[in-house]
């Protein structure tokens, strides 16, 4: 099988005061496409740094990024924009919804930042907001909706664009555990139906079982955690 994503060696360092941190120190990671990966560790073990690196967001001090077989090159800031930007879906532990727009116009932003929304668009946001419990509130402002529902559009955006990976932040860190619990259900749920890559940064040991490959994050360095789920 191809291999979707592939980091290997990858270091980061970063400048405090007169000292330098090194985050990461020599990290080696794949995923095949359709594969989900969780990723543990403790506060400040570099999750954040790793997947961000993932994700095009931030460039490694040394070592390589793959895609489809392609290096992402450090230096190059268009491919990773353009990586970002088409190839992944993000979900963050803080909705980062638009205030000024409607359920329905944030689902559609990641679209609005590539072409013209049609009419197909459209459909597609809509459907997602039903299957996310969320047909009624489609006109609403994220003002206006709870802490669980917001979470909710930020999850079904992720999967607008139909990127090939989705990455994912301690996705469910605000909610409480049957909020949190439920989310995790339509998140996977989405994940098999689109048939995305998801990796996965989580404390939450019950969602990090649910993925196919489980990682620990120590002193800088990843290894595999927990095994392969059943």
């Amino acid at each position: 099988m191809s291999v979707l994503l592939e980091a290997r060696n990858l270091r980061k360092s970063f400048r405090r005061a007169e000292s330098t941190v090194d985050v990461l120190r020599g990290v080696d990671f794949r995923l095949e496409p359709g594969e989900t990966a969780a990723i543990t560790g403790s506060s400040g073990s570099g999750k954040s740094t790793l997947l961000n690196i993932l994700g095009g967001l931030d460039a490694p001090t040394a070592g390589e990024v793959l895609v489809d077989g392609r290096l992402l090159a450090s230096d190059d800031r268009a491919a990773r924009v353009k990586w970002r930007s088409e190839g992944v879906g993000f979900v963050f532990q803080f909705h980062f919804l638009l205030p000024d727009f409607t359920a329905l116009e944030n689902l559609l932003v990641p679209v609005r930042s590539r072409r013209d929304v049609g009419a197909a668009d459209r459909e597609r946001a809509l459907g997602f907001l039903e299957q996310m419990g969320l047909a009624d509130r489609a006109s609403h402002l994220p003002g206006e909706l709870s802490g669980g529902e917001q979470q909710r559009v930020a999850v079904a955006r992720a999967f607008m664009n139909r990127p090939a990976l989705v990455l994912a932040d301690e996705p469910f860190g605000n909610l409480d555990a049957a909020n949190g619990a439920r989310l995790g259900d339509l998140l996977m749920e989405l994940h098999r139906q689109e048939g995305v890559g998801l990796v996965l940064v989580t404390h939450d040991e019950r969602l990090a079982m649910r993925a196919s490959r489980r990682w620990h994050l120590s002193d800088g360095r990843l290894a595999p955690g927990g095994g392969e789920s059943a």
